[in-house]
């Protein structure tokens, strides 16, 4: 199993419609050019539709514990990795906390700012304290 792959695909999905672009796993998955066991991409796929269901929960979670940042201000990358990450820590409580916050910060690294890593650490790590 690949879920840091997986996870990726998410974050990329969730960002590509965010722009208007295409969000489809194939699409997504071409673009990057990866594969997907099986396993990884139900699991991708379970995050990138576990983000809709809940995204009004998850975004309100992402709102309250940016300090002094509203959504609009957030870069959309790190919007992405926050939601697949904040799903994760509400609604996935067979993955641990620790394992979520490692992968969002490095997705962070390899896709954000400058200061996306420590920003998407905080806002979990509060997060994370208050569940």
């Amino acid at each position: 199993m690949n879920h840091t792959l997986s996870r990726e695909i998410a974050m990329k999905r969730l960002y590509a419609e965010t722009v208007g672009g295409e969000d489809s796993l194939e699409n997504t998955l071409e673009q990057s050019e990866c594969v997907l066991s099986e396993e990884d991409a139900v699991f991708s796929d379970r995050l990138y539709e576990g983000v809709h269901a809940h995204l009004e929960t998850i975004d309100a979670e992402i709102g309250s514990n940016a300090k002094d940042w509203s959504l609009p201000r957030i870069a959309k990358v790190d919007l992405s990795i926050l939601r697949v990450a904040v799903y994760e820590l509400l609604f996935e409580k067979s993955i641990p906390v620790g394992a979520t916050v490692n992968e969002a910060v490095e997705l962070a690294k390899t896709f954000g700012g400058d200061k996306s890593a420590a920003f998407i650490n905080g806002v979990l790590g509060a997060i994370a304290k208050e569940h």
